[in-house]
């Protein structure tokens, strides 16, 4: 019995005809696969099976591959459309903003739904489907989402390039001050990042408005722990990891900021008598 038959040409879509396999690769033993090719670079696969009782479930597991080929398409149109628009990044941008789309498809649900539902009430309609055509006429709003999603990566890439340009200029204005204190604490207390000296003094808050104004916009972050921190200029922070609120993105983000500003000068603690104290 047959479940689906598609066809597929070479020469209109090299690009989804190289991830065939996700296609022609079925897990399920009791849906048997025929592959019929052409001179013409035309293809059919031919899905079957002998088991006319899990019809149904069959039919969705191969909806569900076709699916994902879409999605890999999709990455594919995204992919092109960035190298034909943004030229003037080089190798290792574009790499990082690739691996950006990628993830960001991945996990869209929304258009993976859209994709499936699409080809489903297609399939209902006819046991034969021509991709090429289906991803010509169905799928036109591709190119679209394609571009969206390109722009809002390249925002983010953006953003993320400064945020890390200008970290790496406070580092180095961190390295090159004059140490004021040996040794400091990072330890939670009260749900908030707090910072103390060798002695579990407390340390007070001394602004620093040139660095909020340019962290401001760009993360959340405990600006009081961050500008201590550089006005006191460590030779090292013992962060103290045993009561961190893992749950909190403020709290996470500082203790990033931390790591790449002090970077070489951190010491982790899992647990001692003042972690003990303030949990």
């Amino acid at each position: 019995m047959e479940l689906l038959s598609l066809e597929l040409n070479e020469n209109e879509n090299h690009e989804m005809f190289n991830n065939i396999k996700i296609i022609t690769n079925m897990e399920e033993s009791d849906i048997n696969i025929e592959i019929v090719s052409s001179d013409e670079g035309n293809i059919r696969i031919r899905y079957f099976t002998d088991d006319k009782i899990n019809k149904r479930e069959y039919i969705e597991k191969i909806i569900a591959k076709i699916t994902k080929l879409l999605i890999e398409y999709t990455k594919l149109e995204s992919i092109n459309f960035l190298k034909e628009n943004y030229c003037y990044f080089d190798e290792a941008e574009l790499s990082a903003i690739i691996e950006d789309i990628e993830d960001e498809i991945d996990n869209d649900v929304k258009i993976q739904l859209i994709i499936k539902n699409k080809f489903k009430e297609i399939s209902e309609r006819s046991n034969l489907i021509n991709l090429n055509g289906f991803i010509n006429f169905r799928l036109k709003f591709i190119k679209l989402y394609s571009a969206q999603i390109v722009e809002r990566c390249i925002d983010s890439y953006l953003m993320k390039r400064d945020y890390m340009d200008f970290i790496s200029i406070i580092k180095l204005i961190s390295d090159a001050d004059e140490t004021s204190y040996d040794v400091v604490n990072v330890i939670c207390n009260n749900k908030t990042l707090q910072v103390y000296d060798n002695n579990m003094k407390k340390l007070t808050y001394i602004s620093n408005e040139e660095f909020a104004a340019e962290l401001n916009n760009k993360v959340a972050y405990n600006e009081t722990v961050i500008n201590i921190l550089l006005s006191v200029s460590p030779k090292k922070i013992i962060l103290h990891e045993a009561n961190l609120n893992n749950g909190n993105k403020e709290v996470q983000n500082t203790i990033e900021i931390i790591k790449k500003i002090f970077e070489g000068k951190i010491e982790i603690c899992s647990g001692c008598k003042y972690c003990n104290l303030l949990q």
